[in-house]
């Protein structure tokens, strides 16, 4: 009896409308619950192999034809990595929502490649900045953002909170004159218009009006850690670092040993010069050159002059769409430092995806046979239908008429992009023949 209402109880959560049979005698849950079980242990060996190859060489690219779910697979990679691949959520909802608090945190920065970006952008660079009051252009040094998650992974320590308080105290700064009073309790006013400085100004100064002085943002961080030595303007970074405790939770600076993991995310990585985005610093990223290595590297950096290195608690993960002939392949320099994965469209995807309506499974499993039939029949010689085959995931359609709109205005057209390229060699003719069987089936 009580096997029975065990059934029923799956019977319940197993709802027709999900294309699941219904479970009706105790030997059949058994069996799902094995392949349940069967199926969730695969994929955490699968996960647990891709993060042996991330942290063996701390720079990945995942390779693949268009759909085969890179950028779905980076989200996974990223939390897995930060908070170990036993605690990965099983469902996707959950693993976005983590990977959303993961960025918002700044432990994941993600950007996209593209041909006009370059070194000033990525790494660093002179931008100019009008002063609201004298009207004058000045030029400021800007972190890219492949300078800041690499100062944030430096910082093994409790400057999460300083950090967080001085990106809400630049926007306050930068909207209204914040009155702050530095050690002999006089009170001076302060600014932020962009790059690494606040601006100050002492309301018993004799400077001209409209003159104001720096702060330094490191400066700050440097006194929070206990070192006064060689601080510049030394008063009013005191001042500005007592208004950051009082006013914004600043916990108390301890020393953190934990290896606390970062992830930078770069998504269509070949599309971009890496070599000119990357410039002197593609060195660094290799495992034996980070900070702290056997190897270790440092470059001076040409505009702010600062010394700099890749830290090795620092991750990259890269894709790359393997059916984009149209831009340049990734040089030997480039490839050397990276470990390559590739990610083939997969039918089983297709076969196990539980949202289709009644027929829209066999349906999408056959088309899927008869394209990736059609590439490997037509393709060029030279090259590989696996780097080619139409991802899964433009598969992946509720209902029949879903199905059918993706074939006909995402699907047939790559396909006739890959005949334009020479990838496909087969007559016009013939194409469309095909193109017209494949509909038939829908």
């Amino acid at each position: 009896m009580r096997s029975y209402n065990v059934c029923k109880l799956f019977q319940q959560v197993l709802k027709p409308e999900n294309n699941m049979d219904i479970i009706t005698y105790p030997w059949q849950l058994l069996e799902h619950l094995r392949d349940i079980n069967s199926s969730l242990i695969e994929k955490q060996k699968g996960m647990e192999s891709i993060l042996k190859l991330v942290q063996a060489n701390k720079n990945l690219i995942l390779t693949g034809a268009p759909g085969t779910g890179k950028t779905y697979k980076t989200a996974e990679i990223a939390v897995a990595l930060i908070d170990g691949s036993n605690k990965l959520p099983n469902k996707r909802v959950d693993v976005m929502n983590r990977y959303k608090t993961l960025i918002n945190e700044k432990q994941i920065a993600f950007t996209t490649f593209h041909q006009s970006l370059d070194y000033e952008e990525f790494i660093e660079g002179l931008k100019p900045e009008l002063d609201d009051n004298t009207k004058e252009m000045t030029y400021q040094v800007k972190e890219g953002i492949f300078k800041d998650i690499c100062e944030r992974a430096k910082e093994k320590t409790s400057m999460a909170s300083l950090n967080d308080a001085i990106e809400q105290f630049k926007e306050s700064c930068s909207e209204n004159i914040v009155k702050v009073k530095n050690k002999s309790g006089t009170e001076f006013s302060v600014t932020y218009r962009g790059g690494k400085t606040f601006r100050v100004r002492s309301d018993n100064s004799e400077a001209e009006v409209g003159r104001d002085f720096p702060a330094n943002i490191d400066a700050i961080k440097i006194m929070y850690q206990g070192n006064e030595d060689g601080i510049y303007n030394k008063t009013y970074v005191w001042g500005i670092l007592k208004y950051l405790r009082e006013n914004y939770s600043v916990t108390n600076y301890s020393i953190d040993n934990t290896d606390k993991k970062y992830l930078l995310i770069i998504d269509e990585i070949n599309r971009g010069n890496i070599s000119k985005i990357f410039g002197e610093l593609i060195t660094l990223l290799e495992k034996d050159k980070r900070i702290g290595e056997e190897n270790e590297i440092t470059v001076t950096l040409p505009y702010s002059q600062e010394t700099f290195g890749v830290p090795s608690n620092l991750f990259i993960i890269g894709t790359m769409n393997t059916a984009d002939r149209s831009i340049g392949h990734i040089d030997y320099a480039i490839r050397r430092r990276f470990s390559f994965l590739s990610l083939k469209s997969d039918r089983n995807v297709i076969s196990s995806y539980d949202k289709y309506d009644n027929g829209t499974k066999e349906k999408a499993e056959n088309l899927f046979d008869e394209i990736k039939d059609f590439i490997s029949s037509n393709i060029n010689a030279d090259l590989d239908s696996d780097d080619l085959m139409i991802g899964h995931s433009y598969f992946l359609c509720k209902t029949s008429e879903d199905l059918k709109m993706r074939l006909e205005f995402e699907m047939i057209p790559l396909i006739e992009e890959y005949e334009k390229d020479g990838i496909i060699m087969l007559e016009k003719s013939a194409m469309k023949t095909k193109f017209e069987e494949w509909k038939a089936l829908l």
